[in-house]
């Protein structure tokens, strides 16, 4: 063989080799598929991928089991992504799978909806993004399959659900305190607006925000985000409301007292208002000069703003999920009603199963 030729070979090889790596793990970095495990059973450790077919659209959705996990009811953290971003990115974010095979709990990782090979992927939170807000996508009800699915074939505790989110992810995050607080134990909304109207939970819903004064994606002070625009144009005119107004809202909600108790740690501002109705609470960590960013985790892009070593946002979140359970009454009450658009949901048995953590 001439040297031209095997030089030739051996670039045509290596471009095989990753077209079938990456076939193998899919558009958005996705595993490849395997089965589900059937009820009753202990399901495989690892990261495994489900897609449900919801109001006639396929969706996707990433669950993580740590190891030695059997048929005993786990708590669950549900995590949303970002506006662009996926079930992939969330995770590189916030680190929340080693978190969970240390503490052993069950986190899943939806995506949202919008182009194609998993890019620029959004959650309809109100008025806020993309194409699931242009097509005016139902995520409650994907959210609500979600669960159903999960619980129909994983070890999920019904009382010990939360629910977590990035940015738009973060306001999908407050409506789904909205919608569905008969069924989630509380909620932790990072760098997000409740930019919904019509908000009115079930019960009252124990709550941790966290956001940086900074923030130029979604103001702290409420209006329109300065790089909104240039992802979003159709919504370059949408104005976030304020921390103050969104938390606000749950401080009423919930029955809390007037004044919050302060904590100061460095650049962290810690106001917790307790006690609240039934046992909430509502707790907001403002970090002065924080930015668009994960507190404690990672930058997952050049343009993304650092983020701020204040808080390690994600250990504080399972602190605060730790401490509420979702009321035995709530409880009875979403096994008898809820179990939402099980008529206009197809589980459709693709699945993905990996190690440890996507990359």
């Amino acid at each position: 063989m001439r040297p031209g030729d095997r030089s030739r070979l051996m670039i045509v090889t290596a471009l095989a080799t990753v077209a079938v790596a990456t076939a193998a793990c899919g558009p958005t970095g996705q595993p490849p598929t395997a089965t589900a495990p059937s009820a009753g059973t202990a399901p495989k450790a690892g990261t495994v991928s489900h897609t449900l077919t919801v109001g006639g659209q396929t969706r996707e959705y990433a669950v993580h089991v740590p190891a030695g996990t059997g048929t005993t009811p786990l708590p669950l953290v549900v995590q949303l992504h970002g506006g662009g971003g996926n079930d992939v990115d969330i995770e590189s974010q916030t680190g929340f799978y080693d978190l969970a095979d240390k503490d052993h709990f069950l986190v899943v990782s939806p995506n949202g909806t919008g182009g194609p090979l998993g890019k620029l992927l959004t959650w309809n939170a109100g008025w806020c993004c993309g194409q699931a807000l242009n097509k005016q996508v139902d995520d409650v009800a994907f959210i609500g399959a979600v669960l159903d699915d999960l619980e129909a074939h994983y070890p999920v505790d019904p009382r010990r659900i939360y629910v977590t989110g990035f940015s738009n992810g973060a306001m999908m995050t407050y409506r789904l305190g909205c919608a569905l607080a008969g069924r989630i134990a509380a909620i932790a909304p990072v760098s997000g607006a409740l930019d919904y109207d019509g908000c009115a939970p079930a019960r009252p819903l124990p709550v941790l925000a966290i956001h940086g004064t900074a923030d130029q994606n979604v103001p702290y002070d409420g209006g329109k985000g300065t790089d909104e625009g240039h992802r979003f144009p159709g919504q370059k005119d949408r104005v976030d409301r304020s921390v103050a107004d969104s938390v606000g809202f749950w401080l009423k909600a919930d029955g809390c007292p007037g004044e919050g108790a302060q904590q100061s740690s460095g650049s962290l501002k810690r106001t917790t208002y307790a006690p609240c109705s039934d046992g909430s609470e509502v707790v907001l960590d403002t970090i002065v000069g924080g930015g668009h960013a994960w507190p404690g985790g990672a930058r997952i892009r050049p343009r993304a703003q650092e983020p701020s070593d204040a808080l390690d946002a994600t250990a504080e979140i399972w602190a605060f999920f730790s401490r509420h359970e979702l009321p035995t009454t709530s409880a009875t009450a979403t096994a008898a009603v809820t179990r939402t658009a099980t008529a206009a949901v197809t589980r459709t048995a693709t699945a993905a199963v990996t190690g440890p953590r996507p990359v």
